[in-house]
């Protein structure tokens, strides 16, 4: 994150940031579908519930490293929390959305290991006597207390999936800085792409495609993937001319071929349509895999894009 100027920056990211963007939605999506699943308090999702935080927490460490050294400086990350001249005051600048950012990324940190220290505990991995207690004191809690604090973490969750594509819009490139609607777009993948990763990991747990909570989870990500194709089309429309990197060239290509046929149209299709010698056990399959890597092509294309040649496609 470097090179900020007044409000705005001129920024030079490469794949850490492609990454950080990626994993960060994967992180707050995983993290918002276990949550809702468990709001809603069916006893067969649970197993996916446990795979949403126990997935959660290990991408939000690796997206804190990624933004880390993203900095040059690692020690540098320390003067995004607190005053350097008046320590151990904090620092917080609403206004800015770097600043904003780490803010909302500690926060959905906090609610992330808890989730995936709770799934520890639960499963008997954890054999620690303090976190036994601390476990039954939370348990013994009256249950609107634990509703409330899911909602809290989905408001983070949910804050984490969206502000990547606002902080992008805060910078001093055109295309970034006319497409206003990146924030929702970049939730709206995020979204799909945490909803495809929960089906594959079900079924690579043994669920079959007809499992109730696959089949869950399959429809909320045909749903995403609906939602995002809609934003999509806002968005180019609201960017004009402005969408030209994103969109000609080589780039385009990968936008259109990568991002918009495989990652949004492909999986679509296939959940409509039977394909000889492939059972909806591999359809599924193919199709989260497809979303995934959607979601990467989109992030990959929106961030090299309109920075490129002043930066190279395999910058760090």
């Amino acid at each position: 994150m470097q090179g900020m100027i007044g409000h705005g920056f001129a920024p030079h990211w490469g794949w850490y940031i492609v990454l950080y963007f990626f994993l960060g939605g994967l992180a707050a999506g995983t993290y918002f579908a276990a949550a809702l699943l468990e709001l809603a308090g069916n006893p067969r999702d649970r197993e996916a519930v446990r795979l949403g935080y126990l997935v959660s927490f290990p991408l939000v460490v690796v997206c804190t490293l990624l933004l880390i050294v993203d900095l040059g400086v690692p020690e540098r990350f320390w003067h995004m929390v607190f005053q350097s001249r008046n320590l151990p005051e904090l620092l917080l600048k609403p206004w800015s959305p770097i600043s904003l950012g780490v803010w909302i990324l500690i926060g959905f940190s906090l609610f992330a290991t808890v989730g995936f220290l709770g799934v520890l505990e639960e499963q008997g991995r954890i054999k620690w006597a303090v976190a036994h207690r601390a476990a039954g004191w939370i348990r013994s809690r009256p249950g609107w207390l634990g509703d409330a604090w899911r909602v809290l973490g989905l408001l983070f969750a949910f804050a984490l999936a969206g502000y990547t594509g606002v902080l992008v819009t805060a910078t001093t490139i055109p295309v970034w800085q006319n497409a206003q609607l990146l924030g929702a777009l970049f939730l709206a993948s995020a979204a799909s792409t945490s909803y495809a990763l929960l089906v594959l990991l079900m079924l690579r747990r043994g669920a079959t495609a007809g499992h109730p909570t696959v089949a869950k989870l399959a429809r909320a990500d045909r749903f995403a993937v609906l939602l995002e194709l809609a934003v999509l089309l806002l968005l180019l429309l609201v960017l004009g001319r402005f969408a030209a990197p994103i969109v000609g060239g080589g780039f385009g290509v990968l936008f259109w071929f990568g991002f918009v046929a495989a990652g949004l149209l492909f999986p679509l299709v296939l959940h409509r349509t039977a394909v000889r010698g492939w059972d909806p056990h591999r359809r599924e399959r193919i199709a989260a895999v497809c979303v995934l890597v959607g979601g990467l092509v989109l992030r990959f294309v929106v961030v090299m894009a309109p920075q490129y040649p002043q930066v190279q496609l395999w910058s760090l």
